[in-house]
Order: C-alpha cells, then structure tokens, then sequence
C-alpha cells in the first residue's frame, strides 16, 4: 500500500506542486492542498488493493495468528487468535473426509472469492471516478 501511494503522490503534475508555491503556499500547505487531493484516489486504491491481498493471504496468516483452541467461544479480542478464511481452509485441508465438510470448505472459498471480487470492484469505481475528474 505505500508504495504504490509513493508512486500516486509522485505522479502529482509539477505545476500544480510549483503553482501552490508560487502563490505562497508552505510546503505541507503545498502538499495538503495539491498533492493530497490529486493522490486521495490512488491511496484509496491501494487501500483497497492491500485488503484484498490481505484476505486472500494464507500462509503469512496462518504462521502469525494463533488459532482458537478446540471448543473455545469466540470473543472479539485480538489476544484471543482467530482465523481467516482461507488459513481456515489451508488449516483444515486434510479434513475433507466427508461431502459435508468438502461442501463447507469450498462454500468458505466461494465467499472468499466474493469478497475478494467486492474490494476489487469497488477499487475500479473508485479509480473510474478519477479518471472522470480529470479528463
């Protein structure tokens, strides 16, 4: 996410950044007024573009969050572990022993293609709007 927003702010036009200054603008007043307001689609983007990488991530997921003991209530506290998804599914693979189970893990993958689909949708209206204001 930052660095796709580095490259966002970078492509800010030099005359708006050299406009700013010129009409007296400090640099954070320049960076506040021109460069901010140019990038807000672009980091909104990759705002986006990182939670959808974020639910799709497996392995780094797995490896980080504990997951809940056997028979334990869930509780929203962040010290209490959890899982995603799809360390859910990775987790849990070799208990595809019965069509039930098989059916529960691919309807969780299902929803998690959905909501992966969602983030990126709403990225590219996100984006499309952009482009609508600059042309």
């Amino acid at each position: 996410m930052t660095a796709i927003s580095r490259e966002v702010f970078a492509q800010t036009p030099t005359t708006h950044k050299e406009g700013a200054l010129a009409l007296g603008a400090t640099r954070w007043e320049m960076i506040r007024t021109a460069v901010l307001p140019f990038g807000r689609p672009g980091v909104i983007s990759a705002a986006m573009l990182a939670l959808g990488r974020a639910l799709g991530e497996t392995i780094a997921v797995t490896f980080i969050v504990s997951t809940l003991a056997q028979n334990t209530a869930w509780t929203a506290s962040l010290f209490n572990g959890g899982e995603t998804f799809a360390s859910r599914i990775a987790n849990n693979a070799a208990e595809f022993d019965s069509p039930q189970k098989t059916g529960a893990f691919i309807a969780a993958g299902l929803v998690l293609f959905i909501l992966t689909f969602i983030v990126n949708a709403i990225a590219r209206i996100v984006i499309e709007r952009r482009k609508a204001f600059t042309e």
